[in-house]
């Protein structure tokens, strides 16, 4: 059996192309970590040509990690009973959605200098301060990659969700018939 692994590619645009694979079976500070090592010892090793110790000059951290979909196998999808397939999807979205969620708590809170941003009225030292930040941009991302994500995938999700429910209803009828049948 195959060991499960995570694969990375940074947003940096002069680093396109560049893939990092670690082990793991899910996105995890853990694996992005192990990514970022895996990442500086390319930077390191001399024999390798497509990085070089400043390939990221301004900085690599975990947020700048973007994990890329192994490509869909027909033949696993073909093995797998469509209820499987159907509950992997959901589980997806349900990742998906939370970090939506934890990213537009954190937009959220640059809402008031966006809107300040727009205003007529001078920005304070502290607004400019905090629009020249990198977290600035990097949070906004974060939110517009996670809703992207979300919105892709929810026709998905939905028509895993018309395959889940009425198995769920299918498994609880029985089991109340089957009780019924044991009082009667």
């Amino acid at each position: 059996m195959a060991k499960a692994t995570i694969r990375y590619t940074t947003r940096h645009l002069n680093e396109l192309g560049l893939f990092v694979e670690v082990p793991g079976k899910t996105d995890s500070d853990r694996t992005r970590h192990k990514a970022i090592e895996e990442i500086q010892r390319r930077m390191d090793d001399p024999d390798e040509t497509s990085l070089h110790p400043d390939s990221f000059a301004d900085g690599l951290s975990i947020e700048d990690l973007i994990v890329v979909e192994p490509p869909a196998t027909e033949n696993s999808d073909e093995d797998e009973p469509e209820i499987i397939q159907a509950v992997k999807a959901i589980a997806n979205l349900a990742s998906l959605r939370v970090t939506l969620e934890e990213s537009h708590q954190q937009a959220l809170e640059l809402r008031p200098l966006i809107e300040a941003l727009f205003s007529p009225a001078p920005l304070t030292p502290a607004q400019m301060q905090q629009a020249t930040d990198k977290n600035f941009a990097k949070t906004l991302i974060k939110f517009a990659e996670a809703k992207a994500a979300r919105d892709k995938f929810l026709p998905q999700a939905e028509t895993a969700w018309q395959v889940l429910q009425p198995a769920l209803a299918s498994i609880a009828t029985n089991s109340e018939d089957s009780k019924k049948g044991a009082r009667g």
